[in-house]
């Protein structure tokens, strides 16, 4: 059987807008608008919100955007459909050349449980993500962050060795959850990058499949 063909994914065709002043270590792109990545990316001081579009200029200079790219859902059925269709797209290559999936997100809707057929939905995915070899994460509903602008949020920064407890103030410490969810994807995102930096140094040779 033929495999469907898709459209290419929306995508910056400049350096992604709004910056940090430190190149950002990966991209958070979320599938659908209110997926949580602003949240996200305020919450992880290396990690890029690249909104609703993958970064396209990618290269290793400074002044170019990173590779590594992790898409972000919420837990509803547009949310996982969504995210499908993104990991559809870059396995078809209708995304940005260079682009390389670390991870995926699926960020809870509700407190409650799923219905079960998103369930369903979210494991179909979260095979076929794995297939890409990308990682599956989960977050689970944060009530602190109801109340809060992403600029409100405290970053965790991989450079403390320690975490301070988290004293349930979101805006002095983010919450548990998050920065489990935050060492998990840095300790992926480095492995990456490292294999990339060296598979780009001259006399590299590809590793076999």
């Amino acid at each position: 059987m033929t495999a469907l063909s898709v459209p290419p994914v929306p995508m910056w065709q400049r350096a992604v807008p709004n910056r940090p002043a430190r190149p950002p270590l990966l991209w958070l792109v979320g599938v659908h608008g209110g997926a949580g990545v602003s949240s996200l990316a305020a919450s992880m001081s290396w990690a890029g919100d690249a909104g609703q579009r993958w970064p396209a200029r990618i290269g290793l200079a400074a002044d170019m955007d990173s590779p590594l790219v992790v898409l972000v859902a919420r837990t509803h059925m547009r949310g996982m459909n969504m995210l499908h269709r993104a990991l559809v797209a870059h396995e078809q290559h209708a995304t940005p050349a260079g682009s390389e999936v670390v991870g995926m997100i699926t960020v809870a809707d509700s407190a409650r449980p799923l219905p079960n057929p998103v369930e369903e939905r979210r494991r179909d995915v979260e095979d076929l993500a794995y297939d890409l070899g990308a990682q599956v994460w989960r977050l689970g509903w944060l009530e602190q962050w109801r109340a809060l602008e992403p600029h409100e949020m405290a970053a965790w920064n991989p450079s403390v060795s320690s975490s301070p407890l988290d004293d349930g103030d979101p805006t002095r410490t983010p919450p548990q959850p998050v920065r489990h969810l935050a060492e998990l994807i840095l300790t992926t995102a480095r492995a990456a990058g490292a294999r990339i930096t060296a598979s780009a140094q001259p006399g590299a040779r590809n590793p076999s499949p």
